[in-house]
């Protein structure tokens, strides 16, 4: 079954808000939305499901890895022949220790962040795996020591649009 998805715009000012909710507290009860809300948990109910089923959240806890003990996470950007961008994307995507893959424009084909047993295990992944990739042909590494912000840290921006209706 293929993946349904729906565009930013279709979320209206409820759906914002309770993703807003969801953001700062991923279990919060639809009881206490609604109450906030002044709509009915059902209704609360009926909305996260479809935000589910759209793909636009995901309900999950999200640890800080160093935090929890993995010795090394990394970043790395790579740059990649032309046109194998998404190719290789989907290749480090495959592996367990990568927990993020990002396609991007200019000189940064990608940036990826990987964890690691220890440095040794760092370099082995990046001279024996990422550089044997077919159309890899360069990476800039750095080792993450502390997390500031994490990338879960954001809330819903407000269109210019809805700006200009509320003035």
């Amino acid at each position: 079954m293929a993946e349904k998805r729906a565009d930013y715009t279709n979320l209206d000012e409820v759906d914002r808000k309770i993703v807003d909710y969801l953001r700062e507290d991923g279990r919060m009860a639809y009881r206490e939305i609604s109450r906030r809300l002044d709509v009915s948990e059902g209704t609360v109910r009926k909305r996260v499901n479809k935000l589910l089923e759209t793909g636009f959240i995901k309900i999950l806890a999200v640890g800080d890895p160093l935090k929890l003990g993995v010795p090394v996470l990394a970043a790395t950007i790579i740059k990649v022949s032309p046109g194998e961008q998404s190719e290789v994307g989907d290749q480090l995507a495959d592996f367990d220790n990568v927990r993020y893959v990002a396609l991007g424009v200019e000189a940064n084909d990608l940036m990826v962040e990987s964890l690691h047993r220890n440095l040794t295990d760092l370099h082995d992944f990046l001279a024996n795996t990422v550089s044997a990739l077919p159309g890899v042909r360069d990476l800039n590494t750095f080792q993450v020591v502390k997390i500031k912000k994490s990338v879960w840290d954001w809330s819903i921006p407000i269109r210019e649009e809805e700006l200009s209706h509320n003035n």
